[in-house]
């Protein structure tokens, strides 16, 4: 058993084309879940605030929504996703029975990051579901500049043209 696990290991290694090895964001997809998604939360409450609009994380990010704008009420829920092998994104465990006003989905590829800023009502309108039965959270799959939920490069000037439209 150990000579054809080894040998599939061999050929496996072959296949395996890592286009994160030595990119500028490799240390994002390398991290566990948990950091991954703090990371995003924190990169996103300082463009908040760097844009001038009082943000803050709320209970670490743990809750119905991990950021909320307080000088105008409104309440994100925040996601991450890295890059995958058909490079779209993957927002998983988005959910419709909790009270929140926009998700804001970052995706990170391995040298530039991404942005969309969907409404509430948009994420209703998820089907496909992360259960079998449907009824927990759903699955957001976007690409850049590309179909029903485009991101769009997280620069600056994209940054303040999408959130003035929501503040």
């Amino acid at each position: 058993m150990k000579n054809i696990i080894s040998e599939e290991l061999k050929y496996l290694s072959t296949r395996n084309e890592d286009k994160w090895r030595g990119s500028k964001y490799e240390v994002v997809k390398r991290a566990d879940m948990t950091p991954k998604g703090d990371f995003g939360e924190r990169v996103t409450e300082k463009m908040f605030k760097k844009a001038g609009i009082d943000a803050k994380i709320i209970n670490g990010g743990k809750g119905e929504f991990d950021i909320l704008l307080r000088d105008k009420g409104i309440r994100i829920e925040h996601k991450l996703a890295t890059e995958d092998t058909n490079s779209s994104f993957q927002f998983n465990g988005i959910k419709k029975d909790v009270d929140y006003d926009y998700a804001y989905c970052l995706g990170v590829s391995p040298n530039k990051m991404w942005f969309g800023i969907f409404p509430k009502s948009t994420c209703n309108e998820l089907t496909v579901a992360m259960t079998k039965n449907g009824e927990d959270s759903y699955k957001l799959t976007a690409r850049p500049q590309k179909g029903r939920y485009p991101l769009m490069e997280l620069t600056s000037e994209n940054f303040l043209r999408e959130v003035n439209k929501i503040v």
